[in-house]
């Protein structure tokens, strides 16, 4: 990202729009569909105004996914992401799916940005989620993630027929499967 810390507020609040912009576009159809010219229309802006805000697209992609999947105001819930809501309405969920196939192609900062989501994610659900028999919370936050990321994508991908709705019911049960913390042992 251009430093906009040491610009004027109005160039920082035209730099969120232009974030927000491609945030809308990545979470319904990935980084690539976030084009520079579609993402400066979305904000209203012109393709010349980009450069004063971004070295390049790849700059923007590290940036986009930073603030679309970094760390939200909102806890993250099994519950509230393996949704029919959730699944019918990409443009307004999460950009994990759209963006998973696209990401081992990236360069390298836009590859940790989302390592850093992906850790976030697994922080926040491992307060959550308890370690189990053989799994330490680590462990199981990221199953749980993988769980609900992939079982949103394959919802989303059968998205009109009977089974997705199995899909999402299916991960929704499994992710809360012994969801209570392992037995302590009793001295004996």
């Amino acid at each position: 990202m251009a430093n906009t810390s040491r610009h004027s507020p109005k160039k920082r609040r035209t730099h969120d729009r232009i974030i927000a912009s491609a945030g809308r576009i990545v979470r319904k159809n990935g980084l690539a569909a976030a084009s520079v010219s579609r993402v400066m229309r979305g904000a209203g802006l012109t393709i010349g105004g980009f450069y004063a805000h971004f070295r390049s697209k790849r700059a923007m992609d590290a940036e986009v996914v930073a603030a679309t999947l970094g760390a939200s105001s909102t806890p993250w819930s099994v519950d509230r992401y393996l949704t029919a809501a959730h699944r019918d309405d990409p443009g307004h969920g999460c950009a994990f799916p759209a963006v998973l196939s696209e990401i081992a192609r990236a360069d390298e900062p836009t590859r940790m940005a989302m390592a850093r989501a992906i850790d976030a994610r697994a922080r926040e659900l491992a307060r959550t989620y308890p370690g189990t028999r053989g799994a330490s919370a680590r462990e199981r936050a990221f199953a749980t993630l993988a769980l609900c990321v992939g079982g949103l994508s394959l919802a989303r991908a059968m998205r009109g027929h009977p089974g997705s709705d199995e899909v999402l019911a299916a991960c929704r049960k499994w992710a809360h499967a012994d969801r209570r913390p392992p037995r302590r042992k009793t001295a004996r």
